[in-house]
């Protein structure tokens, strides 16, 4: 059950830190576009469709 909390506290710790990382890319360099945000999905997903389940995991 350990294990699990540790889990769970490094996945909170690493979306936040994520989440931080892209806020200052795009305060930096202006909000994604549609074309970067497809190819980021691509590459997190496959080439599944926009809206199928597997774009839709979070």
């Amino acid at each position: 059950m350990a294990d699990r909390n540790q889990e769970a506290v490094a996945r909170r710790s690493r979306r936040r830190l994520l989440g931080a990382e892209l806020t200052r890319h795009q305060e930096e360099r202006g909000e994604f576009t549609d074309e970067e945000l497809t190819e980021a999905r691509t590459r997190i997903f496959g080439e599944a469709e926009p809206g199928s389940s597997a774009g839709t995991a979070g």
